[in-house]
Order: C-alpha cells, then sequence, then structure tokens
C-alpha cells in the first residue's frame, strides 16, 4: 500500500468518524486542530468458567460472593486461583477493569479460611493502597477476616494493632517495607506469620525503583518461610521473565486474561496547528467541561499540568478543573477525588498519579497531553475510561518533539504496538551496596546464602570497613550501623537536596544531579501550584533556600551545563552493523556553568547567566559508548571539527529521545555525550545505573530505524524541535545538524567501518 494510498484512507475513516460521532465532529471542524487518525477498540468478549456452586472454594466464600452479585468466575479468574491455591508463583495479566484484583484475592480468601495462610499485598503507592483496601475489605469483612493498611499514614494504634495481632491481609507499600525492616524489630518478628506476597501493578518495578524492590523481597525473604509470590499487571511485553527477574525466582507460571474493555472506545490522535500543545490540552478541557463530560488530561511534568491550569482559570472554567499530582496532602487529595467521582469537577489535570488503578469513576475521556514514556503506559491511562461499559474516548496530542513528527505521517503505527519489554538491572552497584549493608545491618548473613554477585558485595563493604567477617558471617561494623541507622527511603539512590522556604521550612526534595540543574542560585523552581525563586544554593549541606513569587510570575529558567565522562570497567563489547560498542562502568561530571532565562508565554530568551563559579557533581553509572563511523564533512578541517561535532550531537540527541519511546524510558533517565571524533556516550542519569541503556541496546535497531525516519521526513532547513532539539541540552541547542545526522545514523545502519577500535582516552570538546 503506498503513502498516498494508506493518507487518503486514514482522512476517509475520519470523516466516517465525524459523521456518525458528534464529539468527533465538534474536535474536526475546529480548525485549530487536524485530527489525524481514529482507531476504535471494540469491547472484548470475556469468557467465564464455571458456577461458583460447582468450584471447591470455601462455603463461606460462595455465600460473599453470591451477596455481591457474582454466581461464576471469568475463566482466567478460576485458572489464576488454581495456580496460586497449589503453590505456584504467580503472574496474572489482563486488561483493565476486569477483574485482575479478583484473581488473586479469591485464593487468598480460602487460603485464609483454610489453611490460616496470611499475605502481604504491595501496592506501589499509598494512594493505590488506600483505594484498594477500600475493595478487599468488601469482600473479607462479612468472612471475620482482618485486613490492615501498613504505610507512613498509618496511626501507632492501628501499628501496635498490626504487631501484636497480624492481619489476614497486610496492606502495604515497598517503602514502608524497607523502612520498617531497618528500623522496626517488631515487624521482622511478625513477618514470619506471613506466607504470600503479592506485587499490583507490577509493571511499575522496573528500572532503578525495580532495583530496590528486588533487594526490598531479599531483604524480606530472609524473615519468611519460604513465601510464594504473586504478581498482577495490565500491560507488561515480557511478564515472566520480567517477573523472574524482578522476584529472583527460577519459574512463574502466567495466567493470561482478556486484553480489551467493556465499551467501545475511540482513540483519535490530533496535532494542533495554530495552537501549542499546552493550548491545545486546555482547549479539550474546556470543550469537556462545556459539554458535561468527565476527563483526566495526563501530562508527563508537573510544570505542564500547572501551565493547563492556567489556561483553563483564564478561559473561565477553572472552578471545574483541579490538578491531581504527588505531593498534595490526603486530605486535598481525597477531597479531588471524591469531587471528581460526584461530579463537583469535570476535569482532572494529572501527573501519572492516577495511570494506576485508582478507581475515579466514569470517566469519559482521556486526553494525554504528552506522549506516554511507553505503550504500556498509554495502554495504561487510557484503561481509566470507559470502566462503566459507557463510549469512551482517548485523545492522543501530538507536538514538535521527533516521536510526534514519526506519528503524524505514520498514524496507523502508534495503534499497531505492543506493550513494550520490561527490564531491571539488579546489578546496581550502588543499589546492591545500600541494600546488602541493610541486610547485615538487619540480621547477620551466612557466607554463602546470598548469590554471588551479593557476596562480592558483601566482601567490598568488609573492605570499606561497614561490615567484618565473623567466622561464617558477614556483621555489621559500628560505622556501618551509623550509615544504616540513616538510610531512608528507596525512591532514588542519589545525594538528596532540600528545598527550604523561609529559611528553614521544608517543602520539598530533589535529587542531585538533577538538583544542579534545578535548584542552582537564580533558578525558577514550581513547586505545589505557586512559584519560587532559588536564592541560595547550598551545594556542600545539600540545601536550597527559595523564596515565593507571584503566581502570575511570568519567567522560567533552563540550565546551561555539561559532563564529562570517564570509562572505569567494561562489561560488554559488541558491533552495531559493524559499528564497535561497549557497554561500561562509566564516571559522569556534571558541571552546570550557567542558565537561560526564558518566558512562559512566548518561549523568548530574556537573558543569558553565567556563574563565577561553576557547579560540579560527580556519579558513577553505567552506559553505551558507540564508536561511530568517523565522516569528513569538509575538506578544511577547521570547518570539518564544528561539522562533526554538529552531527554526532544531533545524532546523540535523536538517538535518546527516540530511545525514550521505544524503550519507555522517563525524558530524564538517559543523558547522553558527543563528541567530533565520533564517540557517542549514551548513559544512565541515575548514579549507578538504571538498566536503561542497556534496554536500549537491545532495541538498538528499531532506535537507528525511526531516528533515521525522523530526520528524513522533517522540513526543517538542519534542525529544530520536531527533529534533534532537546529540551535537556546542556548547551541550549547550540552546534546541531539534521542533514549531517541523516549520513552518520544512515553510515552505523549500513555498517559503514569505524576507524575506531579501542577504548579512547575520552578528551577534548563534547556536547551534551
Amino acid at each position: 500500500m503506498t503513502d498516498y494510498v494508506m493518507i487518503r484512507g486514514d482522512r476517509l475513516t475520519v470523516a466516517k468518524y465525524m459523521l456518525e460521532d458528534d464529539f468527533i465532529a465538534e474536535l474536526g471542524s475546529d480548525r485549530a486542530r487536524l485530527v489525524l487518525y481514529v482507531h476504535e477498540d471494540k469491547p472484548t468478549e470475556i469468557t467465564y468458567g464455571p458456577t461458583i456452586d460447582s468450584l471447591d472454594i470455601p462455603k463461606e466464600l460462595i455465600s460473599r460472593l453470591r451477596e455481591l452479585g457474582i454466581e461464576r468466575l471469568y475463566d482466567f479468574q478460576w485458572e489464576a486461583y488454581k495456580s496460586i491455591i497449589n503453590g505456584y508463583d504467580t503472574a496474572i495479566m489482563a486488561g483493565t477493569g476486569v477483574g485482575k484484583t479478583e484473581a488473586f484475592l479469591l485464593p487468598l480468601i480460602s487460603l485464609s479460611l483454610n489453611r490460616g495462610v496470611k499475605a502481604i499485598i504491595m501496592y506501589p503507592t499509598k494512594a493505590l493502597a488506600r483505594d484498594q483496601m477500600i475493595r478487599i475489605q468488601k469482600y473479607i469483612t462479612p468472612l471475620g477476616m482482618s485486613v490492615l493498611p501498613y504505610d507512613g499514614d498509618t496511626s501507632s494504634d492501628i501499628r501496635s494493632k498490626v504487631y501484636a495481632s497480624p492481619p489476614n491481609i497486610l496492606i502495604t507499600n515497598p517503602d514502608m517495607i524497607s523502612e520498617t525492616l531497618t528500623h522496626v524489630s517488631k515487624f521482622r518478628e511478625i513477618l514470619r506469620e506471613y506466607g504470600l506476597i503479592v506485587l499490583d501493578d507490577f509493571h511499575i518495578y522496573n528500572g532503578v525503583f525495580g532495583a530496590h524492590v528486588h533487594y526490598v523481597l531479599k531483604r524480606m525473604s530472609r524473615f519468611m518461610r519460604n513465601p510464594q509470590y504473586v504478581v498482577s499487571t495490565a500491560t507488561v511485553g515480557n511478564p515472566t521473565e520480567f517477573a523472574k527477574r524482578l522476584l529472583g525466582i527460577d519459574d512463574i507460571r502466567l495466567i493470561q486474561g482478556p486484553e480489551g474493555r467493556r465499551g467501545i472506545t475511540r482513540h483519535l490522535l490530533v496535532r494542533p496547528i495554530s495552537r501549542g500543545r499546552v493550548a491545545e490540552a486546555a482547549e479539550l478541557a474546556v470543550t469537556c467541561v462545556r459539554r458535561g463530560m468527565k476527563c483526566l488530561v495526563f501530562a508527563d511534568s508537573h510544570r505542564f499540568v500547572e501551565l493547563i491550569k492556567r489556561l483553563v482559570d483564564k478561559r473561565g472554567v477553572g472552578d471545574r478543573v483541579r490538578v491531581h499530582r504527588a505531593g498534595l496532602t490526603i486530605e486535598e487529595r481525597h477531597e479531588v477525588e471524591d469531587g471528581f467521582k460526584q461530579g463537583r469537577y469535570l476535569v482532572l489535570l494529572a501527573t501519572p498519579t492516577l495511570e494506576m488503578g485508582i478507581d475515579i469513576g466514569d470517566v469519559d475521556v482521556a486526553v494525554m497531553a504528552t506522549i506516554p514514556p511507553s505503550y504500556s503506559k498509554y495502554l495504561q491511562r487510557s484503561g481509566r475510561v470507559g470502566r462503566r461499559g459507557q463510549l469512551s474516548y482517548v485523545i492522543q496530542v501530538l507536538g514538535d518533539d521527533p516521536m510526534s513528527t514519526y506519528y503524524s505521517s505514520s498514524p496507523r503505527e502508534f495503534y499497531a504496538r505492543k506493550p513494550e519489554d520490561l527490564y531491571v538491572e539488579e546489578r546496581n552497584d550502588e543499589i546492591a551496596r545500600r541494600h546488602c549493608l541493610l541486610m547485615t545491618y538487619e540480621k547477620p548473613v551466612r557466607s554463602g546464602s546470598v548469590d554471588i554477585y551479593c557476596e562480592e558485595i558483601l566482601k567490598s563493604l568488609v573492605n570499606d570497613g561497614l561490615v567484618e567477617v565473623r567466622g561464617n558471617y558477614y556483621v555489621v561494623t559500628e560505622k556501618g550501623r551509623e550509615i544504616a541507622r540513616a538510610t531512608r527511603g528507596i525512591r532514588g539512590i542519589g545525594d538528596v537536596v532540600k528545598i527550604l522556604s523561609d529559611g528553614k521550612r521544608v517543602i520539598g526534595f530533589r535529587e542531585l544531579p538533577m538538583a544542579l540543574r534545578e535548584l542552582h542560585e537564580g533558578a525558577v523552581y514550581l513547586h505545589g501550584g505557586k512559584v519560587y525563586e532559588v536564592y541560595k544554593f547550598d551545594i556542600d549541606g545539600r540545601r536550597a533556600f527559595v523564596k515565593r513569587l507571584p503566581d502570575n510570575y511570568d519567567l522560567y529558567t533552563t540550565a546551561l551545563y555539561y559532563s564529562e565522562p570517564s570509562i572505569n570497567e567494561v562489561l560488554e563489547e559488541g558491533s552495531i552493523h559493524a559499528i564497535p560498542y561497549q557497554y561500561a562502568k562509566l564516571t559522569i561530571r556534571e558541571v552546570v556553568y550557567g542558565y537561560l532565562v526564558k518566558r512562559f508565554s512566548s518561549n523568548e530568551v530574556v537573558e543569558r547567566r553565567e556563574f563565577r563559579q561553576p557547579l560540579s557533581y560527580e556519579f558513577r553509572t553505567k552506559g553505551i559508548v558507540i564508536y561511530a563511523p568517523f565522516i569528513t564533512f569538509s575538506p578544511f578541517e577547521n570547518i570539518d571539527i564544528v561539522e562533526r561535532g554538529k552531527a554526532y550531537h544531533a545524532a546523540e540527541h535523536i538517538m535518546i529521545m527516540v530511545g525514550e519511546n521505544v524503550i519507555g524510558a522517563g525524558p530524564t533517565d538517559m543523558g547522553g555525550i558527543s563528541y567530533p571524533t565520533g564517540h557517542i556516550i549514551i548513559y544512565d542519569s541515575y548514579p549507578g545505573g538504571s538498566g536503561a541503556t542497556k534496554m536500549l541496546l537491545s532495541r538498538v535497531d528499531d532506535v537507528l530505524r525511526i531516528s533515521l525516519d525522523v530526520l528524513t521526513h522533517c522540513t526543517c532547513v538542519d534542525g529544530c524541535p520536531k527533529c534533534v532539539y532537546s529540551p535537556y541540552c546542556g548547551n541550549d541547542n547550540h552546534y546541531l545538524s539534521r542533514r549531517n545526522a541523516i549520513r552518520v545514523i544512515d553510515a552505523i545502519l549500513k555498517g559503514m567501518p569505524s576507524k575506531i577500535t579501542e577504548i579512547p582516552s575520552i578528551t577534548g570538546e563534547s556536547y551534551d
């Protein structure tokens, strides 16, 4: 099929829906936007298992199911029931809103009633855990079973109940487990009473967070008797492989349920023409308010959400629109969610806080103001709509980024994708050192009781004086105890900078190295819907002091920085179409030397400021070093070195930006450095490494192919936000060439020989 025929077919598809659907007709009639494509998901037929009367389950549970109007289980629920009851580690994967919770909850109830087995259910967040506890209570409370929450908001009275009489089901999160394993001996003691660990929404546990959870589970298992694992998710490309690696087990049974939903959902791909992405998202929110449709607007940054809210307020409908994001108090979050359920609010502007399984009622429309970092996350967010079986809509807004450019010309491919494979890099030295130290603090570790990698980490802790060997055991030293007592949190591993308002009140935290770019002196920082300016940055004391600015303040800042890499150890060598690469342990030194002041409203640069004394921070990570073909662009060396710098710099940008979408990484999960010599370095932005670049390496052919497509289809002169400009570029997108990058990517794909075959001493001018 030719491109012309496909484009004509797409237009006919849009025209068909505009004729039969008045909502799509209204969206398509606005000349400020173009509806590129409409994809329709029809309801998936769900197969049923036997009636509950014929099942071998406790009579009390049968009675309770009948009281709730359930006469038979879905086929996948019954398969999951049998797998869990028979003691198998089990992974459950099914679409949103089709009963995954019941698939693992019903066997837990049976095991508790018949055998006295107790279970710990972990959710990624406190909010989701509290929401799901209400759902669980309706099943188990009438049966005389107990369920209690155990998180940072749990009162001392409830905690005492947990320790005195551990409930049948304990609802918690990995952060709380890690904290209490270290600091609460009573919690370690009650773990022996639990035989099952359930991780719901386990697709969240990839990358750095997943590596932490991997070790939290290792630490838990030392106080339990051969725990059985159950994991549940809606969207994972490699559920079995990922679960085994995350849990550290050799085998797991996969139970697959239906992927679809109850009602028809229409997906629209739209591209604003005469307004920006933020304005388009605000316009769609206003349209939903006017039509009385409940809508969620998702964006991947706090700043983006706040900007949409400003525009909606200006349109006079701000009283029907609220923001939902991390950092809200429990009272604020409940007020927003309850108000949405009850219809006081029609639109919630959300960061990914609502992409997981919180039930916030009958949502009609989901607007993706930014392209989710993975197709799995797109499916997760779109799964919030149509959960009552009503006709629903998912609108993806395209922008000027490379992936938007790609999908503008290939809209069908957006919906032809499949959930991505997930990856967890458990061999992260920084994370492993932290958790192995905590292991010895919680209970001495017998030599040979852990895997070879952990044993090596323990030996390194011995060399550092944090652990000592006594007989066959690794035992924490007093120096190690001090560090363990001070250890808090598993959401990251970098040094944490406190953000203080009025000189003393802590309003938030930010990890290094990102804090270096966002909290330098003079930076404009958005927090809690308020605008602040950093007037002092104490990097040694890990503190940033901020003062409040007016809410209508129209300026923001972006840091000017560069990175200096060095290779510590090569972990893997190979070739990409005959082009040499190395996957290695790296040290990255980040230097912020100034910043740009820009206008929110127009994005124009108002001022460029440079520091007398640059700020720097050094961390260890992992990444890929690519020895790209050495291409000559000019016979004159002084010109050629500039053109080569522009070529490899642009190639680095496009590979990272495309790679984020291909592997499901966030917009700041990977950093990059390039040199006119042909070295392209892409590294994990998190200290210790996150596994993101390892994932990119596994999909590098797709990354290169899509990158070349984006570069060749862009109509700019020689570089723009649609192809090679990055909002995270350390030198504000100077020295970039789309045309030169085409030659670099094309040469890699064709396997043009590289002149560089050995590890370089990486020095000289670089580009970030």
